[in-house]
C-alpha cells in the first residue's frame, strides 16, 4: 500500500504519454486515483446500533462490488479500499496493426492479492488506414455500461466514481474478441458505432461472491458470451444501446460434500441504454439497465433493475453535480437501495483533477438479515492521467 501512495503522489508531474524507444512506435501512458473515504454515520433495519456483516463491521457502505471495496465507519479515513495506479503499453507494429496490454496495481485486490494484474492484453487489426472497421482479440473490460471501458480511469468522469448502484458485476472481463465499424451518418455532424463481442471469464475464488454474499469460496464462470452495442453522438448529445447474452455458473466445492452449484450454465441477458449531453456548461448523465436470469422450471428468478441519472454545471474549472441512482431486485428476498450523490471536480492542475463527494444511501432491502444497510459517506480524491 505504501509504495502504491508514494507512485500516486509523484504521478501528477507526468503530463504526456512517455516514448519507449526512438521511433515512437511504443508508448506509455497511465492512470491514478488516490482516493479515501469515511462513513459519517450508518443504520440497518431501523437501528443506528453498530452490527457485523460477513467480515465487516457496519455502519459500512461497500463501493467497489468488483474488488470488495467496502468503508467501515469505525475505521475513519480509509485510503486502501479503492486507490491504484495504471500504466497502458502499445506498440505500433504498422500503420494498421498494433498491440495494448494495460497493468493495474490496485491497493485493495482480492482477486489476486497485491501484485499487479492484466485488465486488458489485445491486438488491433484494421484492414486499411482509412478503413471503418476494426478488429480485436485478447483480453477486455466487458462493455457493459457506458463507462466500463474506463471505470477505473477516475479523470474521465465527473465523480469519485461512477453510481455503485449500477457498476459493479461478479465478472468484468473476457477473454475473446469483438469487432466495431465507425462512420459519418451522411454531411451530418453525427456518427455511429457499431460493435459485436465474444468470449467467456472463469474466476477462482470470486470475491464478489465470495466476500459479500456467501462467504464460501465460489467461483464464477461465464462463457459463451455474445454481445453487441449500438451508439451515436454528434459531440453534444451521445445515446448507447446494448444487449449481451451468456451462460453463468456459480459453485462451491467440498472435499466432502463435493460440488454445489448455485446456477449451473444458466442462460442470462443484460440489456441497457444511456443518454448523455455535455452542452455549453451543463451535463446530463443517465444509463438504465437490466440484468435476467430467469429459469422458472429451476425456480430462479434473478432480475436486477438498475440506473442513474445525474445533471451538472460547469463553472470554468469546477463541475458541482447531483446524480441519483437505485438498483432493484423483483424477487423475495427484495436486494433494493436508493443514493443520492453531490459531487465537486475541480480540474486544479492539467490533467489532474481533486474530486469530493457525498452519498446518502438508503438501503431498501427485505432481508431477514442486517444486509449493509443505509450510510452517509464522505469522500476525496486526486485523480489524473499521464
Amino acid at each position: 500500500m505504501k509504495k502504491i501512495l508514494l507512485a500516486l503522489m509523484l504521478l501528477p508531474a507526468l503530463a504526456n504519454a512517455i516514448d519507449l524507444d526512438e521511433s515512437g512506435s511504443l508508448k506509455l501512458t497511465g492512470f491514478y486515483s488516490l482516493t479515501g473515504a469515511k462513513v459519517l454515520s450508518g443504520s440497518s433495519q431501523g437501528s443506528s446500533s453498530p452490527w457485523t456483516y460477513q467480515q465487516w463491521k457496519c455502519p459500512c457502505t461497500v463501493q467497489a462490488w468488483e474488488y470488495t471495496g467496502v468503508y467501515e465507519k469505525e475505521k475513519g479515513w480509509q485510503f486502501d479500499q479503492e486507490s491504484l495506479v495504471g500504466i497502458q503499453i502499445k506498440k505500433e507494429f504498422s500503420p494498421t496493426l498494433s498491440a495494448t496490454a494495460q497493468f493495474v496495481s490496485r491497493a485493495l485486490n482480492p482477486n489476486e492479492g497485491s501484485k499487479p494484474t492484466v485488465d486488458w492484453a489485445y491486438i488491433t487489426w484494421q484492414p486499411s488506414v482509412d478503413s471503418d472497421f476494426t478488429f480485436q482479440a485478447g483480453r477486455f473490460r466487458i462493455p457493459l455500461y457506458y463507462y466500463s471501458d474506463y471505470l477505473y480511469i477516475g479523470y474521465a468522469y465527473p465523480w469519485v466514481r461512477p453510481a455503485p448502484d449500477v457498476y459493479g458485476w461478479p465478472i468484468y472481463a473476457y477473454n475473446g474478441a469483438n469487432v466495431s465499424y465507425r462512420r459519418q451518418l451522411g454531411d451530418s455532424n453525427w456518427a455511429m458505432t457499431a460493435a459485436a463481442w465474444t468470449g467467456s471469464f472463469t474466476q477462482k475464488n470470486n470475491a464478489y461472491y465470495t466476500k459479500i454474499y456467501y462467504t464460501t469460496p465460489t467461483d464464477d464462470s461465464w462463457k459463451k458470451i455474445l454481445g453487441g452495442s449500438i451508439s451515436v453522438n454528434n459531440g453534444i448529445f451521445d445515446f448507447r444501446a446494448m444487449m449481451m447474452r451468456h451462460n453463468e455458473t456459480a459453485s462451491q466445492s467440498d472435499p466432502t460434500l463435493g460440488t454445489t452449484y448455485i446456477v449451473k450454465d444458466q442462460p442470462t441477458k443484460i440489456m441497457g441504454i444511456s443518454a448523455n449531453m455535455d452542452y455549453k456548461n451543463w451535463l446530463i448523465k443517465s444509463e438504465i439497465d437490466r440484468f435476467e436470469q430467469v429459469e422458472p422450471s429451476l425456480g430462479i428468478n434473478n432480475v436486477y433493475k438498475y440506473a442513474l441519472i445525474g445533471v451538472g454545471y460547469n463553472y470554468g474549472s469546477l463541475t458541482p453535480m447531483y446524480t441519483y441512482s437505485q438498483y432493484t431486485t423483483v424477487n423475495e428476498p427484495i436486494e433494493s437501495r436508493k443514493t443520492h450523490v453531490l459531487s465537486l471536480r475541480w480540474d486544479f492542475m492539467k490533467n489532474t483533477s481533486l474530486k469530493v463527494q457525498y452519498d446518502i444511501s438508503k438501503d431498501k432491502s427485505r432481508y431477514p438479515y442486517k444486509f449493509f444497510g443505509d450510510s452517509k459517506l464522505l469522500s476525496v480524491s486526486v485523480q489524473g492521467t499521464f
